[in-house]
């Protein structure tokens, strides 16, 4: 996913105050675009908890295709990438998300389609 492609994305989702692009085998974080500056240490973080979430399912099943964490103060989702399986897309995202929407829109951004559609 490009840089732009990500920012695309995130302005698709007005409830989306970081995407983060990564790589979950290296643990490296590859793209971020954000509402707010967050520092690298917060992005690796992040990054981190993505590849031990979504290392965690059932190995017969599948990869595990997206976590979502869901509160009253806010919401972090993570999303494989299913046509490379070891890029992930991390959202944070305000508390009254619209998950389906959230969901959708990730899987069309990480297929490669424009989120404007």
């Amino acid at each position: 996913m490009t840089p732009s492609a990500l920012n695309a994305f995130r302005r698709k989702l007005t409830d989306c105050e970081l995407a983060v692009y990564v790589d979950l085998e290296s643990r490296t974080v590859l793209s971020s675009d954000g509402a707010l500056h967050f520092p690298q240490e917060y992005l690796d973080a992040l990054c981190a908890c993505a590849a031990d979430l979504l290392a965690s399912g059932p190995k017969r099943e599948g990869p595990v295709e997206h976590v979502l964490f869901l509160s009253p103060t806010g919401s972090r989702m993570f999303f494989r990438n299913l046509a490379e399986p070891n890029e992930a897309l991390c959202c944070i995202c305000a508390a009254e998300v619209a998950v389906g929407t959230l969901i959708d829109t990730a899987r069309a951004a990480l297929a490669g389609e424009d989120p404007a559609e």
